[in-house]
């Protein structure tokens, strides 16, 4: 027996075959508008690029921290830290300077016997003084500091440890503000005020480096200096003791 369809059945299947051809021409449309827009978008974005170019900017360097102090304690004195040397290098052509000073050092090897920062160091009271912490001394002076940095390492340090530089080269103003003397050795860049780095009383302190006065003074032309506590002066600038 067979079956025919009725005439019923065939329009439901002419209608979804037109509703399905609707809604693929209905996607085929929205897909092309879709892909008109990011077209446009792209040469437009591209034009401008053309007509502007973009320009390579260099990122700002992060400010200091201003949490990390700029001054420290060491054993009762007020130092300026290195953070606060970094500051000071960033002013004028002070990097420059000191950059050419650092090669001078290493050249009469030298350069590693104390930082060379602390070098540059003028004093502890540079706040109360209204007074730079750091100045860079003129190029020649720097001769006269070699001297004195070799006692150190041949001698002092071996003897005592390492040592903190409190006070190293010093301006005429700094001087006078400080009640230094008049013919201060700091001023002509010879002259270094320290603490060792170990634990030292006077009393131990003392002994060491007025043995190392007596054996090599006048070898070196040394000036030995024992202020209170146990901060001392070095110099290679005229035989003497205090």
């Amino acid at each position: 027996m067979d079956i025919k369809e009725s005439e019923d059945h065939e329009f439901i299947d002419i209608h979804i075959e037109r509703r399905r051809v609707i809604w693929i021409v209905a996607l085929v449309l929205v897909a092309s508008v879709v892909l008109v827009v990011l077209t446009v978008e792209k040469v437009k974005q591209l034009a401008e690029r053309i007509v502007s170019p973009v320009t390579h900017i260099e990122p700002a360097p992060e400010p200091i921290d201003p949490d990390v102090p700029l001054t420290y304690r060491i054993k009762g004195y007020t130092a300026a830290t290195p953070l606060a040397f970094e500051k000071f290098l960033d002013e004028g052509d002070n990097r420059a300077k000191y950059q050419k000073l650092e090669r001078f050092l290493e050249l009469n090897h030298v350069a590693e016997v104390v930082p060379p920062f602390e070098l540059l160091r003028q004093g502890t009271d540079w706040q109360e003084i209204d007074e730079p912490p750091f100045a860079i001394p003129p190029e020649d002076t720097w001769e006269t500091m070699v001297d004195t940095l070799k006692v150190l390492k041949e001698y002092i340090i071996p003897a005592i440890g390492p040592v903190i530089v409190l006070s190293g080269w010093r301006t005429a103003s700094y001087n006078a503000k400080a009640g230094g003397a008049r013919t201060s050795k700091h001023m002509h860049f010879c002259g270094l005020d320290m603490i060792p780095e170990d634990e030292y009383t006077r009393k131990q302190l003392l002994p060491k480096l007025r043995r190392i006065h007596k054996k090599y003074g006048r070898k070196w032309n040394m000036g030995l200096g024992i202020y209170s506590g146990i901060r001392f002066h070095v110099d290679t600038c005229g035989y003497r003791r205090w």
